[in-house]
């Protein structure tokens, strides 16, 4: 390890913990330990978080409350790991139903609204609390030394936020982090994301899948190549294809992980870069069928998780909208961690034009965020200068609301594009139980 990133690793970071009021430097070093454990260590500590979990959530929680009630549940009932699977899967429509009755009453720590990327075409909201965003953190921080990153490595990410805002770019200097918004990637974009890898000698790169795809292809498409240590993805999935393409351009693995915007770190590929192993100290993951039974181990189906830390909402059986499997072989790394499948499903579509802009599936989930009128949105494009956009409106909705969203997509495009908006009473899922964001038959 170089002297700077010692540095940061054993002083800096230490230390905005101390400043921040975290534990993200204890959190990460509980987790090194943890993820050599034994099965029968990594159960035995599961099945205490889990009676605790539910414990407080019967005792505290209004929603679980009532869920004691269904069960036939005593107060004083020895809540226990086998009883997770007894609690009703948590689906977004019940936490926008629910909304406070979700929240503990008794908390008084600081929270953190944590938004859904709404990649099914739903967002969510939740609070999430310092613990669990320690978890989160350190969490992320481990998946990246599995690809061989050390805090400090120079490296370029891109991301959803436009303005990052004085305290994240103090972050980013210190941190050496070059930060790319993951919108517009034209090719003037891109080219200043690749002079910016030359210039400062960046080895890694992070960032949702379809833009690191995008990058790949362009880099590709002008007969280039770059020599990296290791690339990282999150965000969306990364079917093989992508994959394919970035490891050819970049000459190095892609590290998939696996997170939520919710404020989750789920899986993650180790340095075998095959399954994605579950994020045990944090989470449970359940595979589920569509009637909310265990899918045997190698078969596809709903994943549901459960946030092992209560905080001031517990997350029981939280439905995420993706589907995976779990995978029966063990990892040759010698982590027990159970390992899962990549995230399966369709290829993320990217909105094209004739003059080359790219706007990827975040592009529009951040945009909706900021509207909750809007329920459900589906983007479809069956010509290179036009789109349709589905919505199902809430009874706040008003019309006015589609001339800013227009505007806003409009303005991260050189080319004219024209928008076209399309009121449904409701948008149909997919056989695998996803709803499709973003349907392109337009090439990249």
């Amino acid at each position: 390890m170089q002297a700077y990133q010692f540095f940061c690793q054993n002083l800096i970071l230490p230390l905005s913990d101390l400043i921040l009021g975290q534990r993200v430097s204890k959190t990460l070093k509980q987790l090194r330990e943890f993820q050599w454990n034994s099965l029968d260590k990594i159960n035995s500590y599961r099945d205490r978080k889990v009676h605790l979990l539910l414990t407080k959530a019967t005792e505290r929680i209004p929603y679980y409350q009532d869920v004691m009630k269904t069960l036939n549940l005593r107060s004083n009932s020895m809540l226990s790991y086998d009883d997770l699977c007894r609690f009703p899967i948590l689906e977004k429509q019940t936490i926008r139903e629910q909304g406070d009755r979700l929240i503990d009453p008794r908390f008084t720590g600081r929270r953190y609204k944590m938004m859904s990327s709404g990649s099914t075409g739903v967002q969510t909201t939740v609070w999430s609390d310092i613990a669990s965003m320690n978890e989160v953190y350190a969490t992320q921080l481990l998946f990246w030394e599995w690809g061989g990153f050390k805090l400090a490595d120079r490296h370029l990410q891109t991301g959803m936020s436009v303005d990052r805002g004085a305290t994240k770019k103090l972050k980013d200097m210190i941190f050496r982090c070059n930060y790319f918004s993951a919108f517009g990637l034209t090719d003037k974009h891109l080219q200043l994301m690749l002079e910016q890898i030359d210039r400062k000698k960046i080895e890694f790169v992070f960032g949702y899948a379809s833009s690191i795809y995008v990058l790949a292809k362009y880099l590709e498409s002008i007969g280039e190549t770059r020599q990296l240590r290791s690339v990282f993805t999150w965000g969306d999935s990364l079917f093989p294809n992508f994959r394919q393409v970035i490891e050819r351009v970049f000459r190095c693995k892609v590290s998939d992980c696996y997170g939520l915007g919710e404020g989750l770190q789920c899986a993650a590929q180790c340095e075998i870069h095959d399954g994605l192993h579950e994020a045990m100290h944090g989470v449970v993951l359940e595979i589920v069928d569509s009637a909310g039974n265990p899918c045997p181990t190698g078969e596809i189906g709903r994943v549901i998780v459960t946030r092992l830390e209560h905080g001031c909402m517990p997350l029981i059986r939280y439905d995420t909208g993706d589907v995976a499997s779990f995978l029966l072989d063990p990892c040759p790394c010698g982590r027990k961690l159970r390992l899962l499948s990549r995230i399966q499903g369709r290829a993320t579509d990217i909105v094209s034009t004739p003059y080359g802009d790219r706007l990827i599936v975040h592009f529009f989930t951040q945009l909706f965020e900021m509207v909750p009128q809007i329920r459900q949105f589906q983007v479809r494009q069956e010509q290179p200068d036009r789109i349709r956009i589905l919505y199902v409106a809430s009874d706040r909705f008003e019309v006015g609301l589609l001339d800013g969203l227009k505007k806003q997509i409009q303005m991260n495009c050189k080319y004219p594009l024209q928008v076209d908006f399309v009121p449904v009473s409701d948008i149909p899922l997919e056989r695998s139980n996803k709803r499709r964001f973003v349907i392109s038959n337009v090439p990249l």
